[in-house]
């Protein structure tokens, strides 16, 4: 007689942990950025695809991932008045990043950005670096969030 199949506990929560990776590292991202300072944040991040000055002490920076290839499969299903789809990830996501006196003071994600699994977990790319300059030298970027 044949066993059926159980996965264990730990290793069906690793498959998820593992899928939701980008929605982690886009959240993470968007928190650790907040109180930096603007040469800090270029330093890990990149020059902004755009900037736009709103006032004298305010500045919006534009950050922009486009994937060419979004993976997967995406299956639509047709309903009426409507549709749905199944699979598949987004393929943009621009992240807006709100700078007064040169700190970042707030960050927003927009665009078909949301992974299978997640919220935002295209956006992941953007602030990783940042993340991982972080974790090689916390006191460093700690020191820049200083008021």
């Amino acid at each position: 007689m044949r066993r059926p199949l159980v996965l264990p506990y730990s290793f069906v929560l690793l498959l998820v942990g593992a899928c939701a990776t980008g929605h982690e590292v886009a959240r993470k991202g968007r928190q650790l950025i907040l109180g930096m300072d603007a040469s800090t944040l270029q330093d890990c991040a990149g020059i902004p695809t755009r900037t736009k000055q709103l006032d004298p002490r305010t500045e919006l920076y534009s950050y922009e991932n486009h994937y060419e290839h979004t993976g997967g499969v995406q299956i639509t299903l047709p309903i009426i008045g409507g549709g749905f789809s199944a699979g598949g990830s987004g393929s943009y996501c621009h992240a807006i990043v709100r700078v007064v006196d040169g700190k970042v003071v707030g960050a927003n994600y927009t665009g078909d950005n949301d992974e299978m699994i997640g919220r935002d977990g295209v956006c992941a790319p953007i602030f990783r670096g940042c993340l991982r300059a972080h974790e090689k030298t916390p006191e460093a970027h700690t020191a820049n969030r200083a008021s």
